[in-house]
């Protein structure tokens, strides 16, 4: 048998030794990812002993004051769990549903219930009321119903509720097994402003939304490029002359697709305005609901043709009212129903769709996160100073930087980060170097509009444990970092 030549069978071996010098670093990507999962152990562990966090996730059995009971059934209890920040304390009780999934995870499902600026008895059953509202479309997860943490319209973003929220998602992640790339935000009326706040300013933390009968407020949905929002409103939800909270609702359906024409992100979104319902309609359980088929006709049309005073005229010929809050919050009455769906139908000529599914918890559980999304936008004006944490996926910045809009996109043949950084930028701010995302077996390119530096990435476990104690989560922890400085200059 002829013998195969030495250098040949030997030359595999030192090709590898050779490359083993070249690019030393070669085991820093596997080492990377597991030094997280080990920090992310100890983390588990040692949340597990803490008395402060333990007693965070443990219920107690309380009444609830809404007023009034019923006599057969007397006082109403609750079992509830308290965390508290700074003045402030957020209560909110929790159900686990079903089995955990084959990983051992389970998806979280933190619902906001309505009122705001009314009495504390008012808001309290309200929330009582959405401890079960959305609960039934839940299969297997955690539920989770919190109570705003202040009787004031803005009951579920008050600035001290950005850091309770943070405190919680960390919680269900390390004590209760809430899988990290599946955590759902959704709110009804007071609840829905509460999902328009919040989620653009802790896009990071959810993998879908839903947002319904809220209103936006002015605030910005820039940073949802990779959040998915659910938009549901009724045709007839005005409120107020001013507040027209159906056509801001609408009116996102074309700003959000314009992001998405503008920044080359996705903005995956979907907007459904309910025909001919007001502020109560079907969202928390399957059925087939008619919507309108395009939402930014609606909201076009309904602001330059006036149809608030075409609504108010067949309100007024039903039943004799023309008031503003009594068209939005009206039910149960068919007869305005029919009339009021012609009007939209026939007299305006606006398509529906009939027989669609407005199941807001199937449609958020449709998605899973991605924490390392490669292309980000990153608007610097609307977050959440009261949070400790300071980042937004990869990127991060002290939130004295208030001003401009960070993109930032990774190309992972090449390993390079790319940022580009508008005028009225503020300040600084860091590229965190996640092992979900970065090749640390290889160089680094960081390119901004100062030009181009290449860095050799390296595993920092100091910094490892930092970014888990700043988030609790291990698919957003960083095992290094590159600073950009205000002129657009990086250093590692």
């Amino acid at each position: 048998m002829r013998k195969k030549n030495t250098f040949l069978r030997l030359f595999p071996i030192l090709l590898a030794a050779a490359l083993a010098l070249v690019f030393p670093a070669c085991a820093d990507q596997p080492d990377a990812r597991q030094a997280v999962k080990d920090a992310f152990a100890a983390l588990q562990a040692e949340a597990a002993a803490d008395p402060v966090r333990v007693a965070e996730v443990t219920p107690v059995r309380t009444n609830i004051d809404i007023g009034y009971y019923d006599e057969d059934d007397g006082p109403v209890y609750l079992d509830v769990c308290v965390i508290k920040y700074g003045s402030h304390q957020m209560k909110y009780t929790m159900d686990i549903i079903g089995n955990p999934d084959a990983d051992g995870t389970y998806p979280l499902y933190i619902a906001l219930h309505g009122g705001g600026d009314v009495p504390e008895e008012s808001n309290n059953e309200l929330w009582l009321h959405m401890t079960d509202y959305y609960k039934g479309a839940v299969s297997n997860g955690i539920y989770v119903a919190c109570r705003g943490i202040e009787d004031v319209w803005n009951t579920h973003f008050v600035d001290d509720s950005y850091p309770l929220y943070d405190r919680l998602i960390e919680n269900m992640i390390l004590l209760k097994h809430a899988d990290p790339n599946r955590v759902y935000l959704l709110g009804f009326s007071a609840g829905g402003d509460g999902v328009f706040a919040v989620a653009p300013r802790m896009a990071d933390r959810f993998a879908a939304v839903n947002m319904s009968s809220g209103h936006p407020n002015g605030v910005s949905l820039l940073n949802a490029a990779n959040l998915p929002f659910e938009i549901q409103v009724g045709i007839r939800d005005y409120y107020s002359e001013d507040a027209m909270r159906s056509i801001r609702a609408a009116e996102f359906e074309k700003t959000l697709t314009d992001y998405s024409l503008q920044y080359g992100c996705s903005y995956p979104h979907r907007v459904l305005v309910h025909v001919p319902a007001g502020h109560n309609y079907v969202d928390s359980e399957d059925g087939a609901q008619t919507v309108v088929k395009d939402p930014a006709e609606f909201a076009r049309r309904a602001a330059e043709e006036n149809w608030l005073a075409q609504f108010l005229l067949v309100q007024n010929r039903v039943n004799g009212s023309d008031d503003v809050v009594s068209l939005s919050y009206t039910g149960n009455d068919a007869a305005l129903d029919q009339a009021l769906s012609a009007l939209v139908t026939e007299t305006l000529g606006l398509e529906v769709t009939p027989s669609v599914n407005t199941n807001a918890v199937a449609y958020v559980s449709s998605f899973t996160r991605n924490p390392v999304p490669e292309k980000l936008v990153w608007d610097l004006s609307t977050r959440a100073p009261a949070r400790q944490y300071t980042g937004f996926y990869w990127l991060r910045a002290d939130y004295s930087v208030n001003r401009g809009i960070l993109t930032a996109s990774f190309d992972k043949a090449s390993n390079t980060v790319s940022v580009t950084i508008s005028e009225d930028v503020n300040g600084d701010f860091d590229i965190l170097l996640n092992p979900l995302l970065v090749d640390f077996s290889r160089p680094l390119t960081v390119q901004t509009p100062k030009g181009e530096w290449t860095f050799t990435p390296e595993a920092d476990p100091a910094l490892i444990r930092q970014s888990l104690e700043a988030s609790g989560d291990p698919n957003l922890a960083y095992a290094a970092l590159v600073h950009v400085g205000a002129d657009g200059t990086p250093r590692p």
